[in-house]
């Protein structure tokens, strides 16, 4: 009988492992938040469409000094007369101030009145 083929495939494989097949070894590799927001933000401005409809990003809309409204948040996580502290998608929004209040919130809005210092991100 004659000789069996043998595939040359896996020796190939290994060979050239660090340069033909390293696009698709993907085990070890995790996306940070970080590079998935990029990656959305690209999406939606390619897609010619608000980021925040992608993406789920923080709308914060004030009228002067004293009111705030905050969209798409997802949770509040510290409130007192001082200080309101949200968590959103993309961070925590901490809003400083003076006399805030909660007037009223929703499961993705709330309105802050009160006199605002600062509004940080976190």
């Amino acid at each position: 009988m004659g000789k069996s083929l043998k595939s040359s495939h896996d020796t190939f494989k290994k060979k050239s492992k660090k340069t033909l097949y390293k696009q698709f070894d993907n085990s070890n590799k995790k996306v940070s938040p970080e590079e998935k927001e990029t990656y959305l933000e690209s999406l939606s401005n390619s897609l010619h469409l608000p980021g925040d409809m992608i993406v789920g990003a923080p709308i914060i809309t004030t009228t002067g000094r004293c009111s705030l409204c905050i969209e798409n948040y997802k949770g509040i996580i510290e409130y007192n007369s001082q200080v309101i502290k949200v968590q959103t998608k993309t961070g925590k929004i901490c809003v400083e101030g003076t006399n805030l209040t909660i007037k009223y919130f929703t499961n993705d809005e709330m309105r802050v009145s009160g006199i605002v210092h600062s509004i940080k991100y976190c």
